[in-house]
């Protein structure tokens, strides 16, 4: 069976990935963290929960490399997840996610274990609008507490199965339905490209590109109306993005196959970080930053999101000739 996972653990938009951002020192405390993204369409669900360090005159960066430093022991802390929808509740599992594939990132954190908590959707069985709580408790400790609603798929209206993006004056509109707690929006296009090799067809490919639109679309005005949202692209971006991702190559023939759209939204908990962020950028660097979190008795988030793919979209025949005639793309041997 397919294993499909968080757009947290994958790290695909930069918006929705954890971050390793916190160095703290001073008198002992245990503080969790817990970063999350559930996603109601995922087979295996992962949270990452650790410990803070706070340790008087102890050596922030060298304590951040030792596991047994970020992490709690087997028997430390117990993470369950509460559907609170349906009065279910689980208790996760704590792995190492690399028996996964799934390989910590470089950094100053230790890499290796890579600890995560994580069950079995069919297990608890997660539905699009379902109020989630995540509990965090250890011996003799308050218990970290976050909660949050799982967003419903987005469904994709536009645009239609071909598309007219040669006309520079006219930008291609898409729109999307989202759920009620959709705020934020990841917004992406993939080409898809045929490599052909008339000299040896042995090294013809299949290639795909990413554009990414925005990583953080935040809609307002007549951006959104009710459960419609509304995004504009500049025609000639596909035009110009394509001649500086490609390179010419007299011994290649391209053909453009088609593109695929894809959209992933988050929830309330990341817009709220953002504005937050945005808020702080002109705080000096000798200044206190507040730093957001919805895990009461700890830090973190904890939220949802969804993605949604369209594939299949096509230029019209007028697009096509702006693709092998157009001054951004006429020397990279479209047909």
């Amino acid at each position: 069976m397919l294993l499909r996972i968080s757009a947290f653990i994958l790290l695909t938009i930069a918006l929705l990935s954890c971050r390793d951002d916190f160095s703290l020192e001073g008198d002992y405390q245990d503080i969790p963290v817990a970063y999350g993204f559930l996603n109601a369409d995922d087979d295996r669900h992962f949270i990452r929960v650790e410990k803070a360090f706070l340790e008087s005159g102890g050596n922030a960066n060298a304590n951040a490399g030792i596991a047994d430093s970020i992490y709690y022991g087997d028997n430390e802390a117990t993470v369950i997840l509460q559907n609170k929808t349906t009065l279910e509740d689980i208790e996760l599992e704590r792995v190492n996610a690399e028996q996964f594939g799934l390989d910590r990132e470089d950094g100053v954190f230790a890499e290796s274990p890579n600890i995560l908590y994580t069950f079995r959707d069919s297990e608890l069985r997660l539905s699009a609008g379902n109020e989630v709580m995540l509990s965090i408790q250890r011996p003799g400790q308050e218990d970290a507490v976050a909660e949050t609603v799982l967003l419903r798929e987005i469904e994709i209206n536009r645009p239609a199965e071909t598309v007219r993006v040669d006309d520079y004056r006219r930008p291609l509109v898409m729109s999307w339905t989202k759920g009620d707690n959709a705020r934020v929006y990841d917004v992406r296009i993939i080409f898809n490209i045929r490599e052909l090799f008339p000299s040896d067809a042995s090294r013809n490919r299949d290639i795909s590109l990413e554009w990414v639109l925005s990583n953080a679309y935040v809609p307002s005005g007549d951006q959104e109306s009710g459960n419609l949202v509304r995004f504009e692209v500049d025609p000639e971006g596909f035009y110009s993005f394509l001649g500086a991702n490609l390179e010419r190559d007299d011994d290649i023939v391209r053909r453009f196959v088609d593109f695929d759209v894809r959209i992933s939204a988050a929830g309330q908990e990341v817009l709220d970080r953002r504005n937050l962020e945005n808020a702080n950028s002109g705080i000096t660097s000798s200044q206190s930053l507040p730093r957001y979190t919805n895990l009461s008795g700890g830090i973190g988030m904890v939220t949802s999101n969804t993605t949604t793919l369209k594939t299949g979209v096509d230029f019209d025949n007028n697009s096509r000739d702006s693709l092998v005639n157009g001054s951004y793309t006429r020397d990279l041997g479209f047909l």
